[in-house]
């Protein structure tokens, strides 16, 4: 039993350390996608998707780029956290 514990515990903590370091990459476009809190700002463009990002860190706001542009927006209002940490918010296609 206390052999199982030996091998447990530091593969546990080898794996949860390896997913707190994993990067999200930026797809194609999404570099061009503005984030804002301002819902003015898109009062002539269309909604296209409802994003909720997964991520943290530095890693939400490149995944949540990366839904917009999957959605095919080039905008994105947060609705749920900061501009530079989004939780959640709507994609818009803007001419």
């Amino acid at each position: 039993m206390l052999h199982t514990r030996i091998i447990v515990i530091p593969v546990a903590l080898a794996v949860g350390l390896i997913s707190c370091v994993v990067a999200v990459a930026p797809v194609p476009g999404a570099e061009k996608v503005r984030l804002t809190r301002n819902a003015s700002e898109v009062s002539t463009c269309s909604a296209v998707g409802h994003i909720r990002v997964n991520s943290s860190g530095s890693n939400s706001r490149t995944e949540f780029r990366n839904m917009v542009v999957g959605f095919g927006g080039n905008i994105g209002v947060v609705t749920n956290g900061p501009t530079w940490e989004p939780v959640e918010g709507i994609a818009y296609r803007c001419p």
